[in-house]
């Protein structure tokens, strides 16, 4: 094999490669789209701070088990409840 042909197999393969990751990147980005504007997985921000409020006891123990600190914990209630501290 001299140098001109292993040159072209390199290219070649390379150029393989990049068509094969393009196809691959179209295809996340299309079934991406799919799944948001079929609008599954989607959760509002609304909805999270609901589903922690309603779950407070569990989110704080977590917290505390996490090593959080009570100031920090307080600061997580103040924002998931609304309310405005200052």
């Amino acid at each position: 094999m001299t140098v001109s042909a292993g040159l072209l197999v390199v290219v070649l393969a390379t150029c393989a490669i990049c068509v094969a990751g393009i196809v691959v990147i179209g295809r996340a980005r299309r079934t991406a789209r799919a799944s948001v504007s079929s609008g599954e997985g989607l959760v509002s921000r609304a909805d999270t701070q609901r589903l922690l409020a309603e779950n407070w006891a569990r989110v704080e123990q977590t917290a505390r088990l996490s090593g959080m600190s009570e100031e920090e914990i307080k600061r997580v209630r103040a924002n998931i409840l609304g309310l405005h501290h200052g």
